[in-house]
C-alpha cells in the first residue's frame, strides 16, 4: 500500500494528507468498531476512497462478536495487518495511527452513556441474529429481550471502562509447546479496566500479534 499512495498522490503535499487521512481513519474505523465488536474484517470490507486516502469499511452485518462464532474465528480486535502499517510511513502504528487509535478511544469512553443508550434498543431488535436465538424460540423461551442481547451489551460497556474482554475461544483448543500457560494474570487482565493508552497497547498488541493472525481463516488473507 505504500507505494500505490506514492503512486496515486505525486505531489508531496497531497502524498502527505493522504497518508495521514488513511491512519487517523483507520485508527477511528479501529476503535468504534473493537467496541461493537465488528468482525469479518478481510480486505473486501475495508476499503479506501482514491481522492482523499481515507480508509472507508462496509458490510456490518458481523457486529457484537459474532466473528468469535465462526468455523474459524476472527480473533482479533480489528484488522491491522503487515500492508496496513506499510502505508502508515515509517514510524508504522506508532505514529499517527497510535495517537489517532487514543483520541478515538478517549472520545469513545468519555461519551459511553450516550453510546449504551443508542446501542440498547438493539436488545428488542428481532432483526439481529442473536446467537441461541432460535434454540431459546424452540424451548418455549420468550422474551424480548434475550440474554445473548444483555451479554453484548455488557461486553461493549466494559470495552467502554477500558477492559480488554475478547476472549480467543481457541485458547483452551490449542495446545503451547513453548511451555506458556495462562495463568492468574491472564485471567485478571479480563476483567481490570485498562488506562486509555493501556488498552491501545493491548489492542495493537493483539491485533498485530503473528499467534493471533495465524489462527485466522484464509479468506481473511491476514498476510495482506
Amino acid at each position: 500500500m505504500y507505494w500505490w499512495f506514492v503512486q496515486n498522490f505525486l505531489d508531496p503535499h497531497a502524498w502527505f494528507e493522504a497518508r495521514t487521512a488513511f491512519s487517523l481513519s483507520a485508527a477511528v474505523w479501529s476503535a468504534v468498531g473493537h467496541v461493537i465488536g465488528l468482525g469479518d474484517r478481510h480486505s473486501e470490507n475495508i476499503l479506501i476512497d482514491t481522492s482523499c486516502g481515507e480508509c472507508v469499511h462496509v458490510d456490518f452485518d458481523c457486529i457484537f462478536d459474532k466473528g468469535l462464532n465462526l468455523p474459524r474465528p476472527e480473533v482479533v480486535p480489528f484488522r491491522l495487518t503487515p500492508n496496513m502499517v506499510d502505508a502508515m510511513g515509517p514510524t508504522g502504528w506508532e505514529g499517527t495511527y497510535r495517537g489517532g487509535l487514543a483520541a478515538a478511544m478517549g472520545t469513545l469512553r468519555d461519551n459511553r452513556d450516550m453510546l449504551l443508550s443508542v446501542l440498547e434498543p438493539f436488545l428488542k431488535d428481532p432483526v439481529i441474529d442473536w446467537k441461541r436465538q432460535r434454540a431459546q424460540q424452540k424451548q418455549g423461551k420468550s422474551g424480548g429481550e434475550n440474554v445473548e442481547a444483555k451479554r453484548s451489551i455488557k461486553v461493549t460497556e466494559g470495552r467502554l471502562r477500558g477492559v480488554y474482554n475478547l476472549r480467543n475461544p481457541n485458547t483452551k483448543k490449542i495446545r503451547r509447546t513453548d511451555g506458556y500457560s495462562v495463568n492468574h494474570e491472564d485471567e485478571m487482565a479480563h476483567i481490570l479496566p485498562l488506562s486509555v493508552e493501556g488498552q491501545v497497547h493491548r489492542m495493537i498488541a493483539e491485533a498485530t500479534s503473528s499467534e493471533n493472525l495465524v489462527q485466522l481463516y484464509v479468506g481473511w488473507m491476514p498476510w495482506v
